[in-house]
């Protein structure tokens, strides 16, 4: 499998599931986990907005390295590593509207901050599967 196949895999499940857990890293390497409402771009960038007083933001500041989980619920998930920007300008204004449009009302605090994540690992596993399935993918 190609490594656009691989991220067309990882934007569709994500546009289908739409949540996931983000973990970052605090600059003194402590982790923090939280539940967020995802959107995919075209590309396989995903897109989520954070609260500029939250610890993920300043843990994001810190250390821009982020692993995700976005499950279905039927015992499919991707666990997701990749580097995350804070966004500014036109790159904001566009990944604002994608969040919005997957999850109304996402981006309506004027403290919100919308982070892009460019994926460089990807796993694929289905418990449901007989036998289960374990799949590391190439970005």
């Amino acid at each position: 499998m190609s490594a656009g196949e691989a991220l067309r895999r990882v934007r569709d499940f994500v546009r289908t599931h739409g949540g996931g857990v983000v973990a970052t890293n605090s600059g003194t390497g402590c982790p923090e986990s939280a539940w967020i409402n995802l959107a995919a771009h075209e590309d396989g960038r995903l897109v989520f907005g954070t609260n500029e007083r939250s610890r993920k933001y300043a843990n994001l500041r810190a250390d821009p390295r982020v692993s995700l989980v976005v499950v279905s619920g039927d015992g499919q998930e991707f666990q997701l590593e990749g580097r995350a920007a804070v966004l500014a300008g036109p790159a904001a204004q566009d990944a604002g509207e994608l969040l919005e449009s997957r999850h109304p009302g996402a981006t309506g605090k004027d403290s919100t901050r919308l982070v892009a994540v460019r994926l460089h690992w990807a796993r694929f596993v289905d418990v449901a599967a007989e036998p289960p399935v374990r799949e590391d993918l190439t970005l």
